[in-house]
């Protein structure tokens, strides 16, 4: 109901029912479980990965992302101290606690990492935007002709981030990278950049491994489920409603006579489903994958 209400019919932040609403997602079993495992610093253990040593059962960006899905913001304690963890890693206050993998430019990676989620939260952070620029100039320098360049995208790569040439370099098509370039491409390139994304047949690392273009054989599947993860992270870039119709009329095609979304029981993977306490009752999953549904619609100003 919560996001219903802020995200597809956006009420003002000061209406009575929302504020009612938001109270009860703050009172909801899957919040308070996420936030009696927080850790006193904010964070919830190891940020990026987990290990056998791990001393909880998330990592604090699994914690994250199912806070925001399910509708806290930065206005919320347990987001705001996650948040000040966060910025004391980037100003070298303290370390996270992540075993360090050794062929990457380590501080590269857990750097972006952690931008990643801060701009979730917060996109106008300062500290975390001047991260997000730096892969923006990168970009920028390899779209800058009529299509992508890897050598461009290379010779930039090297020279932004002084990162010695015997590590790993990362390639841009993945969550982290698309996720925090939203509102930091000049219109040109942000269109070039994901006519890339879209026609590329590896996806989205970390959210969608296949063509993007390529539609699930079962809407009631996992694989359907990252399918709309991947649009949702797309769908925030300006000049993506011209370029997703095959999705939107993908989403419509898969609408029930009922007026509903339903992906079905598999989908529940405690991280985008469930929304409603319990799906016992089919009408809560049908509830929560239309919510879900809707908000990316709303998001590409369809409705």
């Amino acid at each position: 109901k919560y996001l219903l209400m802020r995200d597809v019919i956006k009420l003002d932040s000061k209406n009575e029912e929302l504020i009612f609403a938001k109270n009860m997602v703050l009172k909801s079993k899957w919040v308070n479980d996420i936030i009696r495992l927080q850790w006193e610093d904010g964070s919830w253990g190891q940020f990026h990965s987990m290990s056998q040593f791990s001393q909880s059962p998330i990592t604090t960006e699994q914690a994250l992302r199912r806070l925001l899905i399910l509708g806290l913001d930065k206005n919320d304690e347990v987001i705001q101290k996650a948040l000040l963890y966060m910025e004391k890693y980037l100003i070298g206050e303290l370390e996270l606690r992540d075993r360090v993998e050794k062929k990457h430019d380590w501080d590269i990676l857990t750097r972006l990492f952690v931008t990643t989620w801060i701009l979730k939260i917060d996109p106008s952070n300062d500290l975390a935007k001047s991260i997000a620029k730096d892969w923006a100039k990168i970009i920028i320098h390899a779209f800058s002709k009529d299509e992508y360049n890897h050598n461009y995208y290379k010779e930039a790569y090297y020279e932004i981030h002084r990162s010695p040439k015997d590590k790993y370099m990362w390639r841009f098509d993945n969550f982290y990278i698309v996720s925090i370039l939203v509102g930091m491409l000049p219109s040109d390139i942000e269109s070039k950049f994901l006519d890339y994304l879209i026609n590329s047949k590896n996806g989205i690392y970390y959210v969608y491994d296949k063509c993007i273009k390529e539609i699930p054989c079962s809407f009631c599947s996992k694989n359907a489920s990252r399918y709309i993860d991947v649009h949702n992270l797309l769908c925030s870039y300006s000049s993506a409603k011209i370029k997703l119709n095959y999705f939107i009329e993908w989403l419509n095609n898969n609408k029930s006579k009922d007026g509903f979304w339903d992906m079905g029981q598999s989908v529940k993977d405690k991280i985008q489903f469930p929304l409603s306490n319990s799906w016992r009752k089919t009408i809560n999953r049908k509830i929560d994958c239309t919510v879900r549904i809707l908000k990316i619609l709303s998001k590409l100003n369809v409705l």
